[in-house]
């Protein structure tokens, strides 16, 4: 057989995907005597089949009741399904005829078998685009540029005898084709992603991660020494369990959450039987299919309501015909379909002879051709693109960098103790020995730092969904936070998505035309001011239909003009000019570019309307009104005139308006004129002729209220906003200057506008961009580089070039002053299952929750319940917020790690032991848990949206700034406070050095540690206080977070009860206190807090919270960012 290469004259080569092994293939074949017994697997004589009766009507309607009336020969049409494959299975198995039976020389050859499966896998190899490698990321296709009769001979189908409607006559694939073909082809079902045993992740969450093997090696310690009878502790090891359990389960039941993408896409998918054509020895065949069973070069039929179920080319179609792709796209507004052949390289999505795989036939009947099917399908490439694992988010990789960080220190001292006590010159119990090891390594987990982070997290989630922002991932709140670019749609999220009439253009000299902006003043009574004839003959001449509920049914432009003369007029008049009496009607369609319609005209004769494209308007029109409607006011056209219509048809089209000329004129044919026997020439030869020029309409999707504002507070906060359209370049330039995403003057500087086009030769051969030297990666680097500094519009994009759009952002973006790109970190909006895999890439996914689909939806990390931009503005602020008091409630958890670790040390030179391993849990768990997750509710301290995003690379969460502050600062001034305290429990001092001892000398010991724990319970109300600012004063900031407070107060009471409730005085060892030893400790509290005002007076000198964003958004800033070590020292 031909390949693709030698039928185009060998000029390209073909990278295609591996067939399967033909060697196999020929081997079940020949075992089975495919190819001698299929040939007669045609159908029963006199069984009853399906009749494409939904050709047979000339009207929506009449076919909707025609298939109606023959639904019972669709149920007995499965009948007929059933056994025409079972005679094809009794075919396929060769009635399991023996390998050496008489008839075995008349099968065919393996190596014929071999060439009939390579042919049929060169049939689809040849409805790629010419050069294209069938394996590349993105949709490429040729069946909506070859002409019909190649595109059939290619796929060996037939049209009927009546042509592609294909109602007579033998049609489609041969029958003993099937078998053969649907092994090459494989089933019409997009294959699911693999899904891990959701118990299997649930052990994964609770007992992998160096950090709950931290947790859980203190477990079993405490558990050995407890079994070994070296301790009496049962409380710690089952708090430490339950807390490691709690938040696995926690984080489990988010991510199952979070797991119905596959599934939304795969309910996209046909079910319903297909009306299929196949032919068998020339006679016609007519079956009703599963969708799973289509094949390429399958004939089918479709009818209004109908899912289409492959990728198929239209072959017929009634007029109007329109599909529904807002399943795939996003967008509400029905699409025409013809089967007219497009231009070649035109791109397949933008076609309109071809229907995509899950969307839905709303208008008229089709006869189709299957080209694609399954994964090769628009839909199928869409969902192999996230079908890959999402990476790691931002908070992810901090808190694992974290938790590495922590996991190391605390091993170090851990190990450091045991060191300690092994070289002890006094001999310590091998038991005494481990606990004092686990109990200083425990010391330094931070135990409910997870719970803590997921809290908090939901917490901040639940504020975001006041400000119509749905968190489906929790930790896209903090990612949020350091958004540095936002790729944003245009239609709907930007624009309302929705079209409205903006601008009326008429003559006001034959010179000179101006526009009107205010229709208020129109009455369509009134003859003799243009825009009220504007604006009535825009709405006679107009095919939109009021439906139920007041919906409009119609083209966006014609619902814009019927929008504007129910504003304007209300409903009453709106009908009164719509009920007028239609004599005759030329409907608007693609090829004319144009709508003619006739009425009776109140002052005698008729008025003839022509609304249409302004250049094929003005080339009926004789004449034009000038400054008045009246016919004093009719002047002759003039080419200066025509020049003036072009020109401010220009002006408009390049404010990203649809401009549409409308032209009248009086008639006078006799009453008894037969209107119905007028023909198409006719009409266009007398009907169109001398017609006078009224003016021009600007139709136009406009911005969205508050999102110029929205745009640059984004700009103030060094966020780009980048607008990714599949719209024309013009129109996404000109929405983009309208909002401030570029200057609305000056000239743009290279690489700002991006079209597909530029983008076409530009994606990489692989899933993403690599680094290995060879020269596509170079082009790719040298190109990419570029963009992601410059570009601020893309248009005419694919679903697969936002992707890489993305891709290149987080990889060549976030370039700082060392030269090193670390990526910026990407917000991405969509709403259609087309913009999935985009969404998925992202750093945060932004989905539509109005518009958008149940794909993008579930694709996302948060989704916008209104639908407005501003919303993500609203997002990334309290995004911040969530980061800055994650930060805080972080420094300030790990603050009491110093003074809780060194008693266990300073147990080696002989001091009685001052913090005991459940007094550390009552401090962490019961105390300190609940004050971190506090901080979530902490209001700014400072102008959020006027800093440079933080980039989680640069600037993790928990850094060096926050170590220090927390360990060698605010620590070390809690462990000498602790320490002080201690000793001056009476007679502390007469128990150094001993190893046992008497009651008393115990009791005094419980006194000291009690002291002890309750200055660091002291310490750690210091510390919240201090750590809720970086630089404000409390005198001025106070303490307006009320719940914090809260949190405070009960840790002094959950303090008391530990110190003087009996029970839990023998769970954790304390000992009740004297009226002066609880208040002491509170000099701790006045020490530091000075000591912090000082630090803070400092450091607002030092420094401003961060570096002020640049303003000109066009040249990307890459000064180093500030540390946060400068936050919490002022350096």
């Amino acid at each position: 057989p031909q390949s693709r290469a030698a039928a185009s004259g060998g000029a390209h080569e073909f990278r295609t995907r591996e067939p399967p092994p033909a060697v196999a293939i020929a081997e079940a074949v020949v075992m089975a005597g495919e190819f001698e017994e299929t040939k007669s697997a045609a159908a029963p004589e006199g069984s009853v089949s399906y009749v494409a009766d939904h050709h047979k009507g000339m009207s929506v309607r009449k076919s909707r009741q025609m298939s109606m009336k023959d639904e019972p020969q669709r149920k007995v049409s499965k009948k007929y399904k059933e056994e025409e494959a079972h005679a094809q299975s009794q075919a396929a198995q060769g009635a399991a005829l023996p390998v050496a039976s008489k008839d075995r020389k008349s099968r065919r050859s393996t190596s014929v078998v071999i060439a009939k499966a390579e042919e049929m896998r060169q049939r689809q190899i040849m409805l790629y685009e010419t050069g294209k490698d069938p394996n590349d990321r993105d949709y490429h296709t040729s069946a909506h540029s070859t002409d019909l009769k190649m595109l059939m001979a290619s796929q060996n189908t037939k049209l009927g005898t009546d042509g592609p409607a294909c109602r007579e006559g033998s049609a489609g694939i041969e029958i003993a084709e099937a078998t053969t073909l649907q092994e090459v082809s494989g089933k019409n079902t997009i294959t699911p992603s693999q899904k891990e045993n959701i118990w299997l992740r649930l052990i994964k969450q609770i007992f992998t991660g160096i950090f709950n093997v931290l947790l859980w090696g203190t477990v079993v310690v405490e558990g050995a020494l407890i079994y070994s009878g070296n301790s009496n502790d049962v409380v710690t090891p089952i708090i430490l369990a339950s807390v490691v359990v709690a938040a696995g389960l926690l984080q489990w039941w988010t991510e199952l959450k979070a797991e119905s993408l596959m599934d939304a896409l795969s309910n996209m998918q046909a079910s319903a039987p297909v009306p299929t054509i196949r032919r068998s020895k020339n006679e016609r065949r007519e079956l009703m299919l599963d969708a799973e069973d289509l094949l390429p070069g399958d004939i089918i039929t479709l009818k209004a309501g109908d899912r289409v179920p492959a990728d198929i080319r239209i072959l017929w179609c009634t007029d109007g015909m329109e599909v529904d792709n807002a399943a795939l796209t996003g967008e509400s507004i029905p699409e025409p379909r013809d089967p007219a052949t497009c231009e070649e390289k035109s791109p397949p999505t933008q076609a309109r002879n071809l229907a995509f795989y899950g969307t839905t036939v709303v208008k008229g009947n089709a006869t189709a051709l299957v080209f694609f099917i399954g994964d090769k399908t628009f839909l199928g490439k869409i969902a192999a693109s996230i079908k890959s694992a999402r990476s790691k988010s931002t908070l992810e990789i901090q808190i694992e960098h974290f938790v590495h960080l922590i996991a190391v220190v605390a091993v170090v001292v851990g190990l450091a103790s045991l060191v300690a006590n092994l070289l002890d010159p006094k001999p310590h119990p091998i038991g005494y020995i481990i606990a004092n090891a686990a109990g200083a390594l425990f010391a330094q987990v931070p135990e409910g730092l997870i719970p803590t982070v997921t809290i908090s997290l939901m917490i901040a989630s639940q504020k975001m969904s006041l400000r119509n922002v749905l968190v489906r991932k929790l930790d896209a709140v903090e990612t949020l936070g350091c958004v540095s670019v936002v790729c944003s749609d245009k239609t709907g999220t930007l624009t309302r998505g929705d079209m409205t009439l903006g601008d009326m253009v008429h003559f006001s000299s034959p010179t000179a035309m101006e526009t009107v902006t205010d229709f208020s003043k129109t009455d369509p009574a009134d003859k003799n001011t243009l825009p009220s004839k504007m604006l009535r003959g825009g709405i006679r001449n107009n095919a939109t239909v009021i439906g139920k509920d007041n919906k409009f049914i119609g083209s966006p432009t014609e619902v814009a003009m019927m929008k504007a003369g129910l504003e304007a007029w209300g409903v009453k008049k709106v009908k009164d000019v719509m009920d007028n009496t239609t004599l005759y009607e030329i409907p608007f369609d693609s090829a004319n570019k144009y709508m003619f319609i006739a009425e009776p005209y109140n002052e005698g004769g008729q008025l003839f309307s022509l609304k249409g494209a302004p250049e094929r308007v003005a080339k009926f029109c004789k004449y034009a009104y000038v400054g008045q409607g009246g016919q004093a006011a009719i002047k002759l056209m003039t080419p200066e005139m025509q020049e003036v219509i072009a020109a401010n048809a220009k002006t408009l089209m390049g404010q990203a308006k649809r401009v549409l000329g409308i032209a009248e004129r009086r008639a006078n044919y006799p009453a008894d004129f037969h209107w119905d026997s007028a023909t198409a020439d006719f009409a266009k030869e007398n009907f169109l002729c001398d017609m006078v020029f009224i003016g021009l309409f600007g139709i136009q999707d406009p911005p969205k209220p508050g999102v110029k504002q929205a745009v640059e507070d984004c700009h103030a906060a060094g966020v780009r906003v980048i607008m990714i359209t599949g719209d024309h370049p013009d129109t996404g330039v000109a929405i983009a200057k309208e909002i401030s995403i570029i200057p609305a003057h000056g000239e743009l500087p290279p690489f700002t506008v991006i079209t597909d086009k530029e983008l076409a030769d530009k994606v990489p051969s692989g899933e993403s961009f690599v680094d290995d030297g060879s020269d596509e990666a170079n082009k790719l680097e040298a190109f990419w580089t570029q963009v992601v500094v410059h570009a601020r519009v893309f248009a005419r994009v694919t679903p697969i070039h936002k992707q890489l759009i993305v891709q290149a952002l987080q990889k060549w973006g976030g370039k700082q002053a060392d030269g090193k790109c670390y990526g910026d970190i990407v917000a991405m909006t969509g709403d259609g299952v087309n913009d999935a895999p985009a969404l998925k890439q992202a750093n945060v996914g932004v989905a539509m929750g109005i518009r958008g689909t149940e794909v993008a939806k579930d694709a996302a990390d948060i989704i916008l319940l209104d639908d407005e931009f501003s919303s993500i503005v609203h997002g990334i602020e309290q995004g911040r917020l969530s980061s800055e008091n994650l930060q805080k409630s972080i420094a300030y958890t790990l603050c009491s790690k110093v003074p809780q670790c060194m008693p266990n040390f300073m147990e080696l030179l002989g001091i009685p032991l001052a913090l005991n391993v459940s007094q550390v849990l009552a401090i962490d768990i019961g105390t300190d848990i609940w004050t971190a997750i506090a901080y979530a509710w902490q209001p700014k301290e400072s102008a959020l949206m006027e800093r440079k995003p933080r980039h989680p690379t640069l600037e993790k969460i928990v850094n060096g700034g926050v170590l220090v502050y927390a360990y060698a600062y605010m620590g070390l001034m809690q462990m000498v406070c602790c320490w002080y305290f201690y000793f001056q429990a009476p007679g502390i001092w007469n128990n150094l050095g001993k190893s046992e001892f008497t009651p008393e000398e115990a009791h005094t010991n419980k006194v000291a540690s009690t002291m002890y724990y309750y200055t660091l319970v002291v310490g750690q109300i210091a510390a919240a206080m201090a750590t809720t600012t970086y630089h404000e004063s409390l005198f001025k900031y106070l303490a307006p977070n009320g719940k914090l407070n809260i949190c405070i107060g009960m840790e002094v009471i959950f303090a008391m009860l530990i110190i003087f409730e009996p029970t839990s005085q023998g769970i954790f060892m304390t000992t009740g206190l004297t009226a002066k030893q609880l208040l002491m400790p509170w000099m701790t509290f006045i020490a530091i807090s000075c000591v912090e005002e000082v630090r803070k007076s400092f450091a607002r000198k030092s420094l401003h919270a961060r570096e002020v964003a640049p303003q000109n958004f066009l040249v990307r800033d890459v000064a180093p960012q500030n540390p946060l070590m400068q936050r919490f020292l002022g350096a």
